[in-house]
């Protein structure tokens, strides 16, 4: 016999029954409605994400662009010497102080190519086809904006100042080397070589000029629009020696004989450094830097005169002391004699 389930009251109020699945009120079993506008911000915050992606890959992208930039700019700067042809052309307006008199080299000199030489602190040196002449540039890049633009720049009133300070300071470092070169060809044209300048290109009329820059990529120098100069080439004097030993006591008697002739002048050299700026060529010493000349009245008193002799063998009496030292002694009676006369 089938006993009956006796159900307690509470229960049956409760309306819950191991048969049937348990009742849910709306709220908690109806189906989740969402609003538009959470529709929309869940779609603003995907867009939002999906921006800063593309941002940090552009970000990545100009960062990688701009290191191979650099990267690209200094081994073109390391493999050419920094040279650019607009790197050369001069926006100073003629001068009357600037001007030579010297006539027009023969025309064969310009009928050929120059090939690169070198860069130092003032120029390019460019050599010619034949090995006989070397062109020399001077350098303007770094006179950025150029001073043609800054005199027409409008500035407020107290960058007046600044402007006309930049302007003076460019005029008076260009100012110097033209006058070492000055000095160079008119003064020291024999221990340096120089047989034309040209400070006023805008004044005369020059050929056009094709150069090869150092990895051989060729250009038209407009030599009316860049003042340079036509130096007769020397071998630079440690090189000289190297092979030419023998020569050594001979090219000791030329170096004295070189400083003694500038100093007897009223002219020093304040860039004196051997090795890279005096060089021979048929025997004889040559200063084939061209811009460090002043003119300084103090060296023709033999103290000073002596002074500069001494500090300006130095560096070829410590070369004959490592390659020559037989000759030590013929440098230093040389020397002493030099001091003592």
């Amino acid at each position: 016999m089938v006993k009956k389930l006796l159900i307690p009251k509470k229960l049956k109020k409760s309306e819950i029954c191991q048969s049937l699945p348990a009742r849910f009120s709306n709220i908690e079993a109806g189906p989740i409605r969402m609003d538009r506008a959470d529709g929309e911000g869940l779609k603003d915050c995907e867009a939002r994400e999906g921006k800063s992606r593309f941002l940090k890959f552009l970000g990545y992208k100009l960062l990688l662009f701009g290191i191979l930039f650099i990267g690209m700019e200094k081994l073109i700067r390391t493999q050419t010497d920094g040279f650019r042809l607009e790197k050369t052309i001069s926006d100073f307006a003629p001068k009357e102080e600037w001007e030579t008199s010297f006539p027009l080299p023969n025309a064969e000199i310009f009928n050929q190519s120059f090939y690169f030489l070198g860069s130092g602190v003032q120029c390019y040196a460019f050599i010619s086809a034949d090995g006989e002449t070397v062109l020399k540039v001077f350098k303007h890049y770094h006179l950025w904006p150029s001073s043609k633009i800054l005199r027409k720049l409008p500035l407020p009133k107290f960058l007046q100042n600044w402007k006309n300070s930049i302007l003076a300071k460019r005029e008076k470092r260009i100012g110097s080397i033209f006058a070492s070169a000055q000095i160079a060809q008119n003064q020291l044209q024999q221990q340096t070589g120089v047989f034309h300048l040209n400070l006023n290109p805008k004044k005369r009329r020059y050929p056009k000029l094709t150069i090869f820059d150092k990895i051989g990529i060729r250009y038209e120098l407009d030599l009316s629009k860049t003042p340079f100069l036509l130096q007769k080439k020397a071998d630079l004097i440690f090189s000289y020696l190297e092979t030419h030993k023998e020569k050594t006591m001979e090219i000791i008697d030329s170096l004295f004989s070189c400083i003694h002739n500038r100093t007897d002048l009223g002219i020093s050299n304040t860039d004196p450094i051997m090795h890279r700026n005096f060089g021979i060529r048929d025997g004889e010493v040559m200063e084939i830097d061209i811009g460090s000349f002043i003119s300084n009245p103090h060296v023709k008193n033999p103290l000073f005169a002596k002074r500069e002799l001494f500090y300006e063998t130095l560096e070829l009496k410590d070369w004959i002391s490592k390659h020559t030292p037989e000759l030590t002694e013929y440098f230093e009676q040389k020397l002493l004699q030099a001091i003592r006369t």
